[in-house]
């Protein structure tokens, strides 16, 4: 216990740069680890989306489509992105990827100073808050094996940090305008962060909203820093998806976004509705394709608009809507894998100074819990995986489970985050 203290209090010596370093060296042990271990094991290291959008990449070098390859469902991007993997060296995306984490840390440490302020506790608090992203494991693995979600989540988090930045300046509508520019760019990515649109929008609406009606006007009649945020969304979103559209045509938006919309993944995954749509998944059963839709997002739209309006009211508590609103679409989404969680992961820092209301011991009991959830699934996964045992149902249980367990750590979150020090008015139901 006291050696465990004690590599603690050393570590918080370190400067924020050290601990850049230091993870940035965990990341090229583990990109040269992946090297070997795809080399000697039939269960490869790297992920096999990597190596999708490297043959998107190898299809463009060719004069192609990156689409020519069999699911491939990005944004072409991230075929330009992984070129280098073609002409330089395979694990080049990996670097890219990698380099994202370390700057999504550098954001997070600036986040936490600038809401705090510059006093030395603040600093320690500042480099506690990135040191939980550099040094997740789950976070660190996940962008070794090529995955690039911590790409999407550097313009979340830029995007955040913009909007934060202007709260101070009235008048800073290039500073909004640039966040609307991230946040449509990250959008034209990936679709999720869509979700966080009124978030943002409300953000910037002027204060605390009392009633209903004001929330209305507030939405129908926006402000000057509403409209640049509104303009910027746009021109980010619509310059990359309109360039795209007319260099590949139609199958890039059915690709990309439209395919998202009406496909069936029948694949085992963390997913409440992973059983419910494997039983359901014949031509038969076609009819009630539109129910089991809207059964899946009618819950996380109704939880959206009701987390947004309860912490989005002011700037100082964005972090923490955005945070609550990737849970909330993770834990209801209707394929939910590992990867889905850096969603999450990567602004739940940014909240860490604000949980003083939680005890360590509770932390560290909803922690094991969120583990334990994953271990309890992974189990029939791997039975069903590798043994090839008919365990669906099991599956189906422990996934169940898994929304129980998160469905508590958000409310717990929730009813331990420190709102004493902002004027937010969510215990006024609108």
């Amino acid at each position: 216990m006291l050696n465990w203290q004690r590599g603690y209090q050393q570590l918080l010596k370190l400067s924020f740069p050290a601990h850049l370093v230091i993870s940035a060296f965990l990341r090229l042990t583990l990109i040269c680890y992946a090297q070997i271990h795809d080399a000697k094991s039939t269960v490869p290291y790297t992920d096999i989306d990597y190596k999708v959008v490297t043959d998107g990449a190898r299809f463009i070098l060719d004069g192609g489509t990156p689409f020519a390859r069999h699911t491939y469902r990005y944004s072409p991007i991230m075929a330009y992105i992984q070129i280098p993997n073609i002409m330089l060296h395979p694990v080049f995306g990996k670097l890219i990827y990698s380099l994202c984490d370390l700057l999504v840390g550098q954001l997070i440490y600036a986040l936490v100073r600038l809401e705090a302020g510059e006093a030395t506790t603040i600093k320690k608090k500042a480099i506690i808050s990135a040191c939980c992203w550099l040094y997740n494991p789950l976070t660190a693995v996940i962008s070794t094996r090529g995955s690039g979600d911590s790409f999407t989540s550097l313009f979340v988090i830029s995007c955040i940090y913009l909007l934060v930045k202007s709260k101070d300046q009235p008048s800073n509508y290039f500073a909004v305008f640039c966040a609307g520019l991230a946040h449509g760019f990250v959008i034209h990515l990936r679709l999720y962060p869509i979700f966080f649109s009124l978030a943002y929008y409300l953000c910037l609406s002027g204060g605390p909203i009392r009633n209903s009606i004001e929330l209305i006007q507030r939405i129908v009649v926006p402000n000057k820093q509403q409209i640049c945020l509104v303009l910027g969304t746009l021109i980010g979103f619509t310059v990359f998806t309109l360039t795209f559209y007319k260099i590949y045509g139609w199958q890039y938006l059915h690709e990309s976004y439209f395919y998202h919309f009406v496909r069936k993944d029948v694949r085992h995954n963390f997913s409440l509705y992973f059983l419910m749509q494997y039983l359901n998944n014949s031509d038969a059963a076609e009819e009630s394709t539109l129910f089991i839709k809207f059964l899946i997002m009618g819950p996380q739209l109704l939880l959206v608009v009701y987390l947004s309006v309860s912490f989005a009211q002011l700037r100082q508590t964005l972090p923490f809507c955005v945070f609550s609103l990737a849970f909330v679409i993770v834990t209801y989404n209707s394929v939910v894998t590992s990867q889905y969680f850096v969603w999450y992961l990567a602004v739940l820092p940014l909240c860490l100074t604000k949980f003083q209301l939680m005890s360590c011991s509770r932390c560290v009991f909803l922690l094991v819990l969120w583990i334990c959830g994953q271990a309890l699934w992974l189990l029939p996964a791997y039975l069903l995986e590798f043994k090839t045992w008919h365990t669906f149902n099991w599956i189906g249980l422990q996934g169940a489970v898994f929304f129980i367990i998160n469905n508590y750590i958000l409310t717990q979150l929730i009813t331990n985050y420190d709102c004493k020090s902002f004027e937010i008015t969510n215990k006024k139901r609108l």
